[in-house]
């Protein structure tokens, strides 16, 4: 082998032993990796069991499981929970109350057209008597007070015309004679609400055995306001009729005004069209109202987060809405909702964690769990709120 042979064998296996020794340039790997709370830009910044989330190193998987109970708030199991020491029921000596203290009649209202006192509440309002006088109406004497449609026509009276002061034989002789098309019209009867015998400065108004009484009662371990009733006189507000022992807005379509309807004691125009509707509602064209349906598919959740549109479900901040996808809902299953599937812990909320591929409340375990849930502390009785509520964690 010659000199210059030699020479190039060594240059060849110089290079392949190079190259064979080299590493990948594109695969950078820092010399320490981050710490948690500690800054990031990749997932290989951080320790082994870290994720690089939102810039920070972060646990992105929690050693906590899904619950299968929930909170609930308990507020009473009766009425007498909720009431504490106060009395329920007035004494008798407050009956004057309603005949005494209140400046109109519960149940009457003062623009109610009507042709007798029934129509007027039923306790103590009365149809106003008809008007004397009216208005001429229909012919050339319109807009001159009347008693009588003849009041509203120029009339032969003794050689003169009653009104242009003509000379006449005839009705046909006077200027303004209309016959056949003036009429007296005169204003419908209405409602007076006033009560005669209103005396705010009455002392029953201001008694206290008559005031400081609980209206709440226990329904489905709540405190709701007491809307129990006998009979109007017992209403007033938003709810002025008595229908079944309770205080409703109404009694009858009439009661809703023009374009609504009174169903079970709660005035509402019924819905024709899905447009009427929020997101993700449609319209019961038999009970005309708005119920829930949930999504149908993954383009309207995203549309519905992106668009012009009131009530949809908001997308979680900072996630883009194009990862919305519509899946089960964990109350019916029959029924979907938008979500985010997730991939560990650390892309849902601080309540929740990744199950089943997307995020679920983590539930709870013992009451105490519920407790610090619902932020039940430092609950004190008050006069408004005479009870204590309780967090209770249940299936």
């Amino acid at each position: 082998m010659g000199v210059r042979s030699f020479i190039a064998l060594l240059s060849v296996v110089s290079l392949f032993s190079f190259v064979g020794c080299s590493k990948d340039p594109t695969k950078v790997e820092p010399e320490t990796r981050g710490k948690r709370g500690e800054n990031c830009q990749a997932r290989n910044d951080c320790q082994s069991g870290l994720a690089c989330l939102n810039g920070i190193c972060g646990t992105n998987e929690f050693s906590i499981g899904v619950a299968p109970k929930q909170c609930d708030r308990i507020e009473c199991a009766t009425t007498d929970d909720c009431c504490g020491d106060k009395p329920t029921e007035a004494p008798a000596k407050c009956n004057a109350r309603a005949t005494t203290c209140t400046s109109t009649f519960p149940g009457c209202s003062p623009s109610q057209v009507c042709t007798s006192d029934a129509a007027c509440g039923g306790e103590g309002g009365i149809c106003r008597p008809a008007a004397a006088t009216g208005t001429c109406s229909g012919g050339n004497l319109s807009g001159l007070t009347c008693e009588t449609a003849t009041d509203c026509q120029d009339l032969c009276v003794a050689d003169t015309c009653s009104y242009s002061g003509d000379v006449c034989t005839a009705n046909t002789d006077c200027l303004y004679y209309s016959a056949a098309t003036s009429t007296c019209t005169k204003p419908s009867r209405t409602c007076n609400c006033t009560n005669p015998d209103y005396n705010p400065n009455a002392a029953i108004c201001s008694d206290p055995d008559c005031i400081s009484l609980c209206t709440l009662r226990c329904e489905e371990e709540r405190c709701v306001p007491d809307l129990s009733c006998e009979d109007d006189t017992d209403c007033s507000g938003s709810a002025p009729f008595c229908w079944r022992t309770q205080c409703v807005q109404c009694k009858a379509d009439e009661d809703c005004g023009t374009g609504k309807s009174c169903d079970e004691g709660v005035c509402h125009a019924p819905c024709k069209h899905n447009e009427e509707c929020s997101a993700f509602y449609e319209c019961n064209a038999d009970s005309g109202e708005c119920e829930y349906a949930g999504c149908k598919s993954d383009r309207e959740c995203i549309l519905a987060a992106t668009g012009n549109n009131q009530g949809a479900q908001a997308t979680p901040s900072g996630e883009d809405p194009r990862l919305l996808k519509c899946l089960p809902s964990e109350a019916d299953p029959n029924i979907k909702a938008c979500k985010i599937p997730c991939e560990n812990d650390g892309s849902c909320g601080a309540q929740s964690v990744c199950d089943g591929g997307y995020c679920k409340f983590i539930g709870c375990e013992t009451n105490e769990d519920c407790r610090a849930y619902l932020g039940l502390v430092g609950q004190m009785p008050t006069a408004a709120k005479p009870f204590v509520p309780t967090a209770v964690c249940r299936e």
